[in-house]
Order: C-alpha cells, then sequence, then structure tokens
C-alpha cells in the first residue's frame, strides 16, 4: 500500500473514535497548569456549575470527548444544580483539542501522559477550591479513556480519586475492523506522526449517529471549537488508549460507574459487560444499560434517565453505601 493510501485508510478507521456536542453553559474561566511540560504557565479554560449556597461536597470533573469541549457537560449540570445541588461540577478543555489556547497544537498531543498529567494537575486545583469533598471522575468517550488510564498510571498508594464515571467508554475494537489494522495505524503514526488529515478523512464517508437527531460529521462543523485536521500522532494515541482499556479494569480501586447506550455505534452491550467484568471487587462496579439511546448520552432523548442513575450513585457514595460488596449490573431504559 502506498503512504497516501495508507494515510487515507487510516484516517477512515479514526471515525469510530469521534465523538462531539454543543450546547450553553457558563463562561469559561482560566486554569494555571504550572507543570505542563516545556509551557511553563500553561493556561486552559474551565466551567463549573457549583451552587455557592449548598456546601457541595461531592464533585464532579468532566472529561471531555474527541471533537469536544466542556460545554458538552452542560445538561448533567444544569441538572444536578436543579435535583442535587451538593454535587458540583467542573469540567475542562483537553489539550489538542478545538479549545486549546496554544492553535498550533489544536488537532495534536505530543503522548497520553500529557492528557494525564493535565487530568490530575486539574483535580489538585478543585480539590484545593473544596477540601474534604469527594472528586469523582466523569468521562466520556476519549474522556473516560483518559481517566482509566490516568487513574492507572497513578500510584496505587495515592489513589487520584474518590470514583470512577465512564459515559460510552470505547473499550476495544470493532468486530469489523480487522485484527492487524491496530498496527498499521501505529506504523503510521510513527512514520509520519505530524502528517494531517481532515475531518472529512477521518470520517471515511461514514454517517456516525451519536444522538437520536444528530450525525457527528453534520454536528461538528458547527461548533465553535471544530478541529479541522488531526495528526496521526494524536490518531495513534486514541487507539493505544483504546487497546488498553480492558487492561486498566483490573486496577480499579474506587467505585466505578459505566454509562451504555444500546445504539453506540461503537461498541456493544457485550464489549462493556466484558469491560465491567475485569474490575475487581473493590471498584464496586454498577452498570447501567440504555437499550434506545446512542452515544452522546448527556445529549440524549434519554438523557433525564442516565442523569436519574448518576444522581442515585453519587447520593450513594457520598453515603459510603458503594463498598467492596458484589458487582451491581442492572439494565436501565
Amino acid at each position: 500500500m502506498d503512504p497516501c493510501s495508507r494515510r487515507r485508510f487510516l484516517a477512515s478507521l479514526a471515525a469510530s473514535w469521534a465523538a462531539a456536542a454543543a450546547g450553553c453553559a457558563p463562561g469559561m474561566r482560566p486554569v494555571l497548569n504550572p507543570v505542563a511540560a516545556g509551557a511553563k504557565g500553561e493556561t486552559f479554560g474551565f466551567r463549573k456549575w457549583v451552587d455557592p449556597h449548598a456546601d457541595p461536597d461531592v464533585m464532579l470533573i468532566g472529561i471531555h470527548g474527541f471533537c469536544g469541549s466542556s460545554v458538552d457537560y452542560t445538561n448533567l449540570g444544569e441538572h444536578l444544580l436543579e435535583h442535587q445541588p451538593r454535587t458540583g461540577l467542573y469540567a475542562y478543555e483537553l489539550r489538542g483539542q478545538g479549545s486549546d489556547p496554544i492553535h498550533q497544537r489544536r488537532g495534536d498531543i505530543g503522548s497520553a501522559r500529557e492528557w494525564c498529567r493535565d487530568l490530575l494537575e486539574f483535580t489538585r486545583l478543585v480539590r484545593s477550591r473544596h477540601d474534604g469533598a469527594k472528586v469523582v471522575w466523569y468521562g466520556e468517550s476519549m474522556g473516560a479513556l483518559i481517566a482509566a488510564h490516568a487513574w492507572r498510571e497513578a500510584p496505587a498508594a495515592d489513589p487520584p480519586c474518590d470514583g470512577l464515571v465512564f459515559s460510552s467508554p470505547i473499550v476495544r475494537f470493532r468486530d469489523d475492523i480487522p485484527a492487524w489494522t491496530p498496527g498499521l495505524v501505529q506504523v503510521a503514526a510513527t512514520t509520519l506522526p505530524l502528517a494531517r488529515v481532515s475531518l472529512e478523512t477521518l470520517m471515511g464517508g461514514q454517517q456516525v449517529r451519536v444522538t437520536q437527531s444528530a450525525v457527528h460529521g453534520e454536528q461538528v462543523k458547527a461548533n465553535p471549537y471544530h478541529v479541522d485536521h488531526y495528526t496521526l500522532r494524536l490518531i495513534g494515541t486514541l487507539a493505544r488508549l483504546i487497546d488498553g482499556m480492558n487492561g486498566c479494569a483490573p486496577t480499579f480501586r474506587v467505585p466505578v460507574l459505566v454509562l451504555h447506550g444500546g445504539r453506540d455505534y461503537f461498541n456493544n452491550d457485550a464489549d462493556l459487560r466484558g469491560f465491567v467484568a475485569r474490575m475487581p471487587r473493590e471498584a464496586a462496579s454498577t452498570y447501567r444499560h440504555y437499550p434506545k439511546a446512542y452515544h452522546l448520552l448527556m445529549y440524549d432523548e434519554r438523557r433525564v434517565a442516565v442523569f436519574r442513575d448518576v444522581r442515585r450513585w453519587i447520593a450513594k457514595l457520598r453515603a459510603g453505601r458503594l463498598g467492596k460488596s458484589a458487582k451491581n449490573r442492572r439494565d436501565s431504559t
């Protein structure tokens, strides 16, 4: 296969890693990341949904998905303010995505460690503002991959958070992707790491439905944080994160909530049950499956049911009722 054909082929496969949403939220605030390699004093924007009168004792940290933004957490944040005000939510902008303050870095990432380091630094900021509150990482799609790998890389004796929520995590490659393809992705990412491909090429002509009313390719173009081109290095990084998800599962030592839509394009119910089955008893894992929902659960028509289950899980976490008990799996509608 010639290099140009190889790039087109690899990029078309990357469609199975894309998800995005748009909405309204409070204005962004800058957050300082003083430990970012090679860029001392970097700032990344974030949004927060925190009731100043409720004295919140659980803080969620939202990690958005590929092509996404902190604004994707608007529906969840507003729901919690109304129905569970003692749970606050912070969501920040990811390095290399469309709201990265360094424009030339948008669409690229040096390594997954940078994403993990940013998450740990942002967690420290949230803890400093809400001393004593339990912190829960809430990752959607690619954000779930980052949360899982950041947990695995953290010291076992110093857990970085008190709970994990994985919304629509991509835990394996679909069966219709040949087994040799991930290796070819890495070859391309190593050979031409900074080569960029357009979003249209990434989609490979596929119409990926991410909610009942939204097709990914159509929706992302309207977003103000839209990125036109992505590097093969970033695509290769995503491939490695996906490939490592089932290896992350046995390392979890805090309560875990996994959310999945039955019409998710990327993985099926069996894939997610296999992921949950690998978690140890210490994770006290909870799996919620919504048969008629799609990939972007926070914007799905059934999001109220999703948010209700999230609230109930948080209430149990707050009360200390998600201990080292048998795993809890139940389908939802």
